[in-house]
């Protein structure tokens, strides 16, 4: 429980730390038209070395060029990675159905349940554009805690939480959940972090958001 619990504070400090506490989410003046999901300042995107569902490399230097919406969830995720991946999907066929400017990047957290062929058919409920990738547990864990993600693997039928990854046989076995920090980080073309959106955030606040990337 001792590395739960350090996990899941460590997640929310780093969160905090990087992004800074700016007062503007949807709950901090009651009206979620008044939220603004932008950065004071934008900041170099910490790097990313994944592998996407066709064995190719994913990194920030292949995404340079075009926006990129990144979000980190799982396959199995019961509500906000289908919700949030929709929502973006939908927003790629208004702004950019040939994804010239904008890039879908989903990465899961959850590389046991996850292969190459279950992220290829979970992405093809989505924009034909998304990029599905994923990585090594450890490595995973360290890349996406320099955007203040969070993540722990919880038996779906109960029971205490764990930072380990499942394995075959384990105590986790292959019916669990991932509890992770949501959001969708908007990354312009450059490769600087403009923005972090919150998962309860407005289609109409993240396509707007979206579209002041793109525009510059």
């Amino acid at each position: 429980m001792l590395r739960l619990t350090l996990g899941v504070v460590t997640g929310l400090l780093a969160t905090l730390v990087y992004f800074g506490a700016r007062g503007t989410g949807p709950d901090a003046t009651g009206d979620p038209a008044d939220y603004d999901p932008f950065l004071a300042e934008p900041l170099p995107a910490p790097p990313l070395d994944l592998t996407d569902s066709e064995g190719a490399p994913v990194t920030l230097e292949r995404l340079r060029g075009r926006v990129a919406a990144l979000f980190f969830g799982y396959t199995q995720c019961p509500d906000v990675c289908p919700i949030t991946l929709a929502q973006l999907s939908r927003i790629q066929e208004e702004l950019d159905p040939e994804g010239e400017r904008l890039q879908i990047v989903f990465v899961s957290l959850d590389p046991v349940r996850d292969t190459a062929e279950v992220l290829e058919r979970f992405t093809q409920s989505f924009h034909p554009g998304v990029i599905a990738a994923t990585g090594e547990v450890e490595s995973l864990r360290a890349q996406v805690l320099e955007y203040g993600i969070g993540f722990v693997y919880r038996p779906r039928a109960g029971g205490a939480a764990d930072s380990v990854a499942p394995s075959p046989g384990g105590r986790l076995g292959d019916d669990y959940l991932v509890d992770h920090t949501a959001r969708t980080f908007l990354i312009d073309e450059q490769g600087m972090l403009v923005a972090q959106v919150l998962p309860e955030t407005s289609s109409d606040v993240l396509k707007r958001a979206i579209e002041r990337v793109i525009d510059g």
